[in-house]
């Protein structure tokens, strides 16, 4: 876990570099996505997989006003799996993005944490991780690391296309549950009104 932290705080480092400048904007967005959504419960110093299940995410981001080709910001989100198969996370993640100039391309990545919960029985997974699972669903909660990347294009001042994001969310602690996403969705772009005159 000491690695992570020193590259989270790396990250927080890269924010003090590109300091908010006077005449920069904040930027507010939401976004909803559809993702394929998989869980996995890690047992016995082995982990098994569900079969992925159709999910929603959405969420919130806030750029910091910073005047560079480099975003800065926070991303919070939720995520819902259905079916026997799903299960929910809550994450909140340091979220750094590239803008070109003259491109419509949006890449971004994100470092952050949160929870994540899913039911497991003995017959939704196999192997060693299954030990200790009985036939009725039992619920797992643990905390985990998140990491994801995708890429947005915009539309227009208000809107992106969230053409992808690859995402997972990982614990690593005996009978934790970890969870990864592909996803594609909308975003839009908050504006401040202006004042009347």
């Amino acid at each position: 876990m000491v690695p992570l932290f020193r590259c989270f705080a790396s990250l927080l480092a890269l924010l003090l570099v590109f300091a908010p400048k006077q005449n920069a904007l904040a930027q507010t967005s939401i976004y909803g996505s559809v993702a394929l959504v998989n869980y996995d419960f890690e047992n016995n110093n082995t982990s098994a997989a569900k079969s992925d299940t159709a999910g929603f995410i959405g969420g919130v981001f806030y750029n910091f006003p910073i005047q560079s080709r480099l975003t800065a910001g926070v991303d919070v989100r939720g995520s819902y799996g259905v079916g026997v198969r799903g299960g929910g996370l809550a994450t909140a993640a340091l979220r750094i993005g590239f803008v070109p100039e003259h491109v419509a391309l949006r890449p971004y990545f994100m470092l952050g944490g949160g929870v994540v919960t899913s039911t497991f029985k003995i017959n939704d997974i196999t192997g060693p991780a299954a030990q200790d699972l009985t036939t009725q669903p039992t619920r797992f909660t643990s905390g985990d690391v998140e990491f994801a990347g995708g890429l947005d294009v915009r539309l227009n001042h208000s809107f992106d296309v969230r053409v992808f994001e690859l995402g997972a969310v990982a614990s690593g602690s005996n009978q934790s549950v970890g969870s990864a996403f592909l996803d594609a969705g909308l975003v839009y772009h908050l504006h401040r009104r202006s004042p009347k005159s």
